[in-house]
This record gives C-alpha cells, structure tokens and sequence, in this order.
C-alpha cells in the first residue's frame, strides 16, 4: 500500500512539474533562462550535484527540465507524506487538499527561489531577476494547483 502511495505522489510530482514547465516556457522563449528563476535555480542544483560550474545553456536547457521535473517529484512525495502532519497541527488544512498544495508550493517558492537567492546566485556566478522570481512565484502555484488536483484522486481512488 505504502509503495501504492508513493508511486502515486511522484506521478503526481510529475506530471505538476511537466505542467508548470509548461507554464514556463513561454517566460523563457522570450527572456532566456534569465526570465525563469526557477530554471536558474535547478541550472546550479543539477550543477552542484555533478561537481561543476553552472553551465547556462542558450538552446533549450534539458539537463535544467530533467532537474526541474525530479524536484517536482521529491515535492509532491515530500508533500504527501507531510499532508497527515499538516493536518494534525494546522486547523484550516482540512479545508481541501487543494488549499494545502497551494501553501505548500507558496512555501517551496520562498525557501527556495526567495531564501536561497544569494546561495544560488552565489553558487551559480547569475543574479535572479525580480521578473524571474515573479514567473517562479505564478510558475509554483501552477504547481500546487495541480498538485492539488491529482492528488485527492490517487489517494481516495
């Protein structure tokens, strides 16, 4: 059962990040990887992970999607196995699942994009533009929406 629901929260992280990349593409056809916080952030994840120097691509970054869409499944299996405590300590998240993956993808967004903005700028030798940080903050509650979406689905099916 237990392996039932996480192969049912990474579908889900899958298919809410290949979503939100969706989302995102238009940003990053017409202002590069610099219109897409987000992507620089997974550019020097993926680079940090090989032990090399971020490398910003200028054709369409795979390596950077491939990233992107393995840290919408660690989120989505993260959230899933948290969904029980966040119902437990926090009164409105009975409220809907939908409600809870939006907070939730909010909360990635600042932890990630927004608090680590200097490490991965550092890290990575770019600067995170405002107007990328607003394409990852719109791009993340994407994310949660469908997040919130699949999920009750592959729970209570």
């Amino acid at each position: 059962m237990i392996v039932l629901e996480f192969l049912g929260a990474a579908l889900t992280g899958l298919a809410s990040a290949a979503l939100m990349t969706v989302s995102e593409f238009p940003f990053w056809v017409r202002w590069g990887i610099e219109g897409v916080g987000e992507w620089q952030v997974d550019t020097v994840i993926y680079s940090a992970l090989l032990r090399r120097k971020a490398k910003w691509e200028t054709k369409f970054p795979w390596s950077t999607i491939a990233t992107h869409l393995l840290n919408g499944i660690i989120a989505s299996v993260a959230f899933r196995f948290l969904l029980p405590v966040f119902i437990l300590f926090i009164p409105d998240a009975r409220i809907s699942i939908l409600w809870d993956a939006l907070l939730y993808s909010f909360v990635l967004w600042i932890l990630f994009p927004v608090l680590g903005r200097a490490s991965i700028e550092a890290a990575g030798n770019t600067k995170i533009s405002d107007r990328g940080l607003l394409v990852s903050l719109l791009s993340h509650f994407v994310y949660g929406l469908f997040l919130g979406l699949f999920l009750p689905h592959l729970l209570f099916a």
